[in-house]
């Protein structure tokens, strides 16, 4: 662990040694386009809130998208049975789905299949040639389920896919909006780099206390976390997209900017409300955290 001072906050930073790893049902798991382990960066589009970059409008991802040209081989990204193939998809495409055991892998934009239901495969076997949505777009769109396949059950894929862990997201306290000060808003910014993509939840707490006392082992005075996949489990109904997403819910606004692969980082505003203030507003302190994937953590405290 380690902490550093940056724009008036202490840091705290908690991050594992390079990661590069994977486990399917034989042990391999490799990226769906590349077939290698070293990932498909830049990705387009990664799990959880965005903004269009076609339209601007707001939705939440349930997987994460790679810019290829139409007709580039996709592959099985570990041993698996094909337990589904579309011909038409509402996005666009044809889709097809793989059993691993414990997971489902999902590759949908397909311009052809090249397996049926109940084919065995091994990591790296081409399964489909990539195709578009219906935008126009030419991308690979990969999800991962799990334990079931339903949307619900959309789990950020590099929870499976092997990559190169560099640490945690960046995070810093934004606007503290004390207008009511027994009801604080306050805003946060993430900003994972685009070799990763992995952010997982943020969290942000309130304390009573004074300018520069120690946090850790008090008791906050409100917490509330944003965590993506229990987002996506919690509000993604059968039938209907409208809550899940609605960029302003549960009294969390989520507001993601703009992002393609050609771009350096993924930035995303968190404005909390329903939080609980101090009648004295020198003393409300807040301490937010964010925290990635490989569960990497970075703790931001206001002074």
């Amino acid at each position: 662990m380690s902490s550093l001072w940056l724009r008036g906050s202490w840091v705290l930073v908690c991050s594992s040694a390079l990661f590069l790893a994977g486990c399917g049902a034989d042990g391999s798991v490799v990226w769906p386009v590349s077939a290698e382990t070293g990932g498909d960066f830049p990705l387009s589009s990664t799990f959880g809130p965005r903004v269009r970059t076609d339209d601007d409008v707001y939705d939440f991802h349930r997987g994460i998208d790679i810019a290829v040209p139409e007709g580039t081989d996709v592959h099985a990204i570990a041993a698996g049975r094909v337990t589904e193939v579309q011909e038409n998809t509402s996005a666009g495409g044809m889709m097809v789905k793989v059993d691993h055991g414990d997971y489902y892998s999902t590759y949908i934009h397909c311009s052809s299949v090249e397996v049926d239901v109940g084919d065995s495969v091994d990591p790296g076997d081409v399964i489909a040639l990539s195709g578009k949505a219906t935008n126009g777009f030419a991308h690979l769109h990969f999800e991962i389920r799990k334990p079931g396949d339903d949307r619900k059950d959309c789990v950020h894929p590099l929870d499976v896919l092997p990559y190169a862990d560099k640490g945690a997201p960046t995070l810093e306290i934004g606007k503290v909006d004390m207008t009511n000060p027994l009801e604080p808003r306050i805003t946060i910014t993430t900003r994972v780099p685009a070799g990763e993509l992995d952010l997982r939840s943020v969290s942000v707490a309130t304390f009573e206390a004074d300018a520069g006392a120690v946090l850790s082992g008090l008791r906050p005075l409100s917490e509330r976390v944003y965590d993506i996949e229990a987002w996506n489990r919690a509000y993604t109904a059968p039938a209907s997209d409208a809550v899940v997403d609605d960029p302003n819910h549960e009294g969390i606004l989520v507001r993601p900017q703009k992002y393609n692969n050609t771009m350096s980082a993924s930035e995303i505003d968190f404005t909390f409300t329903g939080l609980v203030g101090t009648v004295t507003s020198g003393l409300l302190r807040v301490r937010a955290v964010a925290t990635d994937v490989r569960g990497n953590e970075i703790a931001v405290e206001s002074q």
